[in-house]
């Protein structure tokens, strides 16, 4: 966990941190879902409800499912596990560079993991024709739409393939959407198969909602499957505020979405343009953030020199197939991408 971004408690002035390195949406919280937050404390003094009633009825008016295909749990993290618990794979295949909560919940569970690898000299693209080589019966395939760190959405081709390949061979995936609601224009979503008993959808209300601290994760699937995942959560998985801050989000999650993906697009091409410009490799991004890399200067050196300006960046070394030049940048209002700019071409004059 400690290989994350977001890490500002480990600096002594932390609150006076820009942190480009916690890829959340830059225009949150909504205050609406703040408000019901604090009109929730009142309630402290009783249990959640176990059933999860209401937050499962308010997101499936939402998401268009029904209640009994959610499941909710203490952040996407702790679903993550849950779904290998439920599934139990014989191998879990992971598209590489991506998030590496997916190797280590299965490394942890004792199941075998296999990468399957991109590079930055075909600009990561993932690669459809070795998943379809090498894919499985009881195989659980996890994707990232869009992918963390590099930034690429799966095509709406490319996840009929999959989708495919998972009712063809009787193997499973998990498609992990946390950072679908912050493209623009918004990349294909895989909510439509989930009556499929094969296929689950994981998001969160952590990066579109801008909540990481209330741990609000949630799976979509077959009743069937959900059933099972739900075995594998414990009794009072959410807290009243975390509840009362998702079920406000779920009831009126416009424009509040729409337009963060549209003002974040903005600002993402704003970065990517000025990036370039002083000499960055940089990988095309739909969302939020910005995977790039230094020609010269390691990750740890731009980390260190732009820490004594109280701006915190990403380091991404402990990716697969990235060396130490690489880094990731969240998109932050204005303000705050021009002090980085700033900072960054006096690094580039040194």
């Amino acid at each position: 966990m400690r290989l994350h971004g977001g890490n500002i408690y480990d600096l002594a002035d932390h609150a006076s941190v820009i942190d480009f390195s916690s890829n959340i949406n830059p225009f949150g919280p909504p205050d609406y879902a703040l408000r019901a937050a604090g009109d929730s404390l009142a309630l402290i003094k009783k249990y959640p409800d176990t059933d999860e009633t209401e937050i499962r009825r308010a997101f499936a008016e939402w998401l268009g499912k029904i209640p009994d295909a959610f499941v909710f749990g203490n952040g996407a993290s702790e679903m993550i596990r849950a779904v290998m618990e439920s599934v139990r794979p014989g191998r879990v295949l992971i598209p590489a560079p991506t998030f590496s909560e997916y190797a280590e919940s299965a490394r942890l569970l004792g199941i075998e993991v296999v990468e399957i690898p991109s590079d930055a000299e075909k600009q990561f693209a993932f690669d459809v024709e070795r998943i379809v080589k090498i894919f499985a019966r009881h195989d659980l395939l996890i994707i990232c739409q869009p992918n963390n760190p590099t930034g690429i959405s799966w095509t709406e081709g490319e996840l009929d393939v999959l989708l495919d390949l998972c009712r063809e061979r009787g193997g499973y995936m998990m498609a992990d959407e946390c950072f679908l609601n912050l493209t623009y224009p918004q990349a294909p979503s895989c909510l439509r198969a989930v009556g499929d008993k094969n296929i689950i959808v994981l998001r969160a209300i952590t990066k579109d909602f801008a909540a990481p601290g209330l741990r609000v994760g949630f799976t979509v699937s077959h009743p069937d499957m959900a059933r099972v995942i739900r075995s594998h959560i414990q009794p009072w998985p959410l807290n009243c505020v975390g509840e009362a801050y998702a079920i406000a989000c779920a009831r009126r999650p416009e424009p509040f979405l729409s337009e963060s993906a549209r003002h974040i697009s903005f600002l993402r091409e704003d970065m990517l343009r000025k990036l370039r410009g002083m000499g960055y490799w940089v990988c095309p991004s739909d969302v939020n953030f910005i995977l790039a890399r230094s020609g010269a200067e390691s990750s740890d050196e731009i980390y260190s020199r732009l820490l004594k300006s109280s701006i915190l960046i990403r380091r991404c070394s402990n990716f697969s197939n990235m060396d130490g030049r690489f880094f990731r940048l969240a998109v932050r209002p204005e303000d705050e991408q021009e002090k980085l700019f700033s900072e960054l071409a006096m690094i580039g004059d040194r």
